[in-house]
């Protein structure tokens, strides 16, 4: 676990949500899971594509619902992440440390799942 690095981060600019985050891609029972742990999002399918894909449709979910309800900052202090200022706000995601302590599921796969990470960089308009 020594070598696992979590980044992430959050923008809004022009009307455009800017996302960069680590997702962990592993298998289970034959089936390709992609998960953000900062967001407690995934995605799943029979190959690593379709399982980006489903995870990039939750991701696009989760950030159109979360923005509509005018709830997106709170939903991100919930799962762990810091916003700093009000005008142009600073948002930092969470520890992997704390990610990996307060979280069961993420503390599962890295303890006894074979697991990659990579990092992807999302803009989505809304």
């Amino acid at each position: 676990m020594a070598n696992l690095h979590f980044q992430g981060d959050v923008g809004v600019s022009e009307g455009f949500y800017r996302i960069g985050l680590s997702l962990v891609e592993f298998k289970e029972d034959n089936v390709t899971i992609v998960y953000a742990p900062a967001l407690d999002l995934s995605g799943y399918g029979y190959s690593a594509k379709e399982a980006k894909n489903s995870f990039n449709v939750a991701l696009v979910e989760f950030v159109r619902y979360t923005h509509n309800k005018k709830t997106f900052n709170e939903v991100l202090k919930e799962l762990g992440w810091k916003i700093k200022g009000k005008k142009n706000p600073k948002i930092l995601p969470p520890l992997n440390s704390d990610l990996v302590k307060k979280n069961p599921f993420y503390n599962e796969i890295i303890n006894s799942k074979s697991y990659k990470v990579y990092s992807e960089n999302v803009s989505l308009a809304l």
